[in-house]
């Protein structure tokens, strides 16, 4: 289930992300588009962790919502153009990401960690 899901994830997060999803997600609160490109990327995940949980024969609805939401609030906190002067991590700050509370090593780590758990909870 999770190499299911972690593939689900490198489809959607690189060959799936647009370049105008990705320039634009950082901008939730400062412009609409913010808003619709990053929900966009986080759906796209959704539907994609939904659908491998759904080939395996695992319950679809609980991937759609945790993938959904995680990626969401995740990628906000790496890339929401509100944390341009305060970062937690140093590193892999060029455009789009010299903005955000952490840089891509840490997001991708910490979706993996969420991939990881949730398998965990749908094997079990």
């Amino acid at each position: 289930m999770f190499l299911a899901l972690l593939a689900a994830h490198c489809v959607a997060d690189f060959p799936l992300q647009s370049d105008v999803i990705a320039r634009h997600k950082g901008k939730v609160l400062f412009e609409a588009i913010g808003f619709h490109c990053l929900t966009a990327h986080a759906v796209i995940h959704a539907g994609l962790a939904g659908l491998a949980a759904g080939l395996l024969g695992f319950p679809w609805v609980l991937p759609f919502l945790a993938v959904g939401v995680s990626h969401w609030l995740l990628d906000f906190c790496k890339s929401w153009r509100g944390f341009d002067t305060w970062h937690l991590t140093r590193g892999a700050r060029k455009e789009p990401q010299s903005v955000g509370l952490w840089g891509i090593n840490v997001d991708q780590a910490l979706h993996v960690l969420t991939l990881a758990i949730l398998a965990l909870a749908l094997v079990q």
